[in-house]
């Protein structure tokens, strides 16, 4: 077996940055007689949860540039290739196979979760530092919720459709019978428990809330500067903004959403962990990695590989709708996300290519952007437009604060924003809107996110990559539950 130096150590530990590279191999497990004998074990044992969620049925293609970013029509399918999805196909043998394969990896990796958590929380190991502990079982519970949730955004209908729908078992032991299927509305609730634990363990104890420190990392301490790469307490806030602006509760959402920028009025620029980049500070960081409030690690020759055959000059171009969008070419991700020499075919050549590398983390060797871009699992951006959509539907007395948020965004990408137009012509709620579902379909491309945009809102039509409308129904929004699935998850 490879050497674990693997990702968790970024997280909680003195590393070298590029050391994750030489990780265990995607799919690969730790044998359970080398668990929780001591600390270490604990940690490598979280990071293996981490490595899994890069398998290609997972983020690492499916729920990231693969079919579900298809299935929110910002990309044409390139030949037969994953035009089941964008139909929403469920029928076709290969797409409804993919599928069940995401299924249960994904409750591999939440059993994995429970595994490590049963144990965490019956240990008599001493850790070095109680934070140490506090930050594993936080990041555990967070992962728990945040693998649960997706779920759920697959495979049961929109809250708003039917809350009272029963699907899917909500898994909280390692080892057991499969626990009896939730409704949508008590499935959300045990997310959010496992969300505000998750929170609770964190906030005490996780250093991205000061920022990161300059100098060396001693052997066993916290690097604050990598803690985006794991489930971060301002991560773990802002799932919580997405679970309960799903849900329908627009006060908790606004509330929840608002804690990441906290960080950016509390910590001065220069020693943020997150922040937006603005104009000409990314170089080739094509993804804006710096604006990830978690990021999952990946390999050159997984993610950032898969990107490059997806939407390189030989892949998926982009939607027709394309030129509406970006109907701005100042706009920073018009520039640097996307080859416009063909004004006819489009494609997402950049945003996360090989050539696409992290700004600001350096190498063994001393060299600076030398890593490959990392898959975004939430963003500042995200916050942003949580918050302000939060806002507005509580109240339109609220529309100056929520115009303000999605400006910040805007601005960042160099564009004109909407506190710009509220303040000379005016806005109303229905446009504020309009202006964040923009948005939505702006920056996430390649992101897998704006299926779930659409699936929220329960949205009738939709516009087709081909410039079209596609009609959608509630039953087209939801991914069918394998048969036996119970059989299944007990097996895993």
């Amino acid at each position: 077996m490879k050497k674990i130096y693997l990702l968790l150590f970024l997280c909680v530990a003195s590393v070298s940055c590029n050391e994750w590279f030489d990780m265990t191999p995607d799919g690969t497990s730790i044998p359970e007689d080398r668990f929780f004998r001591n600390e270490n074990v604990f940690l490598n044992a979280l990071t293996d949860v981490y490595t899994q969620l890069r398998a290609e049925s997972l983020y690492g293609r499916m729920l990231s540039v693969g079919e579900l970013e298809f299935m929110g029509q910002n990309f044409q399918p390139a030949g037969t290739d994953f035009r089941a999805a964008a139909d929403l196909d469920y029928a076709d043998a290969v797409f409804r196979s993919a599928i069940e394969q995401t299924f249960v990896d994904m409750y591999k990796a939440i059993a994995s979760c429970n595994n490590v958590i049963a144990h965490i929380e019956n240990t008599n190991i001493v850790f070095n530092s109680k934070s140490r502990k506090r930050i594993i079982t936080g990041e555990l519970y967070g992962l728990r919720a945040a693998l649960h949730f997706e779920l759920l955004r697959l495979f049961h209908p929109a809250y708003a459709v039917d809350p009272g729908f029963v699907g899917l078992p909500y898994m909280v032991r390692f080892g057991m019978t499969a626990s009896e299927p939730l409704s949508t509305e008590a499935f959300v609730g045990k997310v959010i428990a496992d969300l505000e634990r998750a929170a609770s363990e964190l906030e005490t104890a996780d250093p991205v809330l000061n920022g990161f420190t300059l100098g060396t990392v001693l052997p066993g301490e916290i690097d604050s500067r990598l803690r985006t790469f794991c489930l971060n307490y301002y991560a773990v806030t802002t799932l919580l903004a997405r679970v309960y602006l799903y849900k329908g509760d627009y006060e908790q959402a606004a509330a929840y959403a608002s804690r990441a920028f906290e960080h950016q009025t509390k910590v001065e620029k220069r020693y943020r962990v997150f922040y937006y980049f603005g104009p000409g500070e990314y170089g080739d960081d094509y993804s804006f990695s710096r604006e990830h409030l978690f990021g999952i690690a990946t390999l050159p020759e997984g993610f950032p590989r898969s990107a490059a055959l997806l939407y390189g000059r030989n892949g998926a171009s982009v939607t027709k709708h394309y030129s509406a969008l970006f109907d701005n070419p100042k706009d920073t991700r018009y520039r640097d996300w996307f080859d416009n020499s063909d004004p006819s075919r489009v494609f997402m050549a950049y945003k996360f290519g090989e050539n696409s590398v992290l700004n600001g983390y350096t190498s063994v060797a001393g060299n600076e952007s030398v890593l490959p871009c990392r898959i975004p699992f939430v963003k500042l951006g995200e916050a942003a437009l949580i918050e302000a959509e939060a806002l507005v539907r509580q109240s339109a007395d609220n529309i100056a604060d929520a115009a303000a948020r999605v400006a910040g965004l805007q601005k960042a990408r160099d564009i004109p924003t909407v506190a710009e137009r509220l303040e000379t012509s005016g806005l109303t709620v229905g446009e504020l809107l309009d202006a964040i579902e923009l948005e939505y379909r702006r920056e996430f491309f390649g992101e897998g996110q704006l299926f779930y945009y659409y699936k929220r809102l329960n949205s009738p039509r939709i516009p087709k990559s081909d410039g079209t409308e596609l009609t959608v129904t509630a039953d087209k929004y939801t991914w069918p539950i394998p048969e036996g699935s119970v059989n299944v998850i007990q097996a895993l």
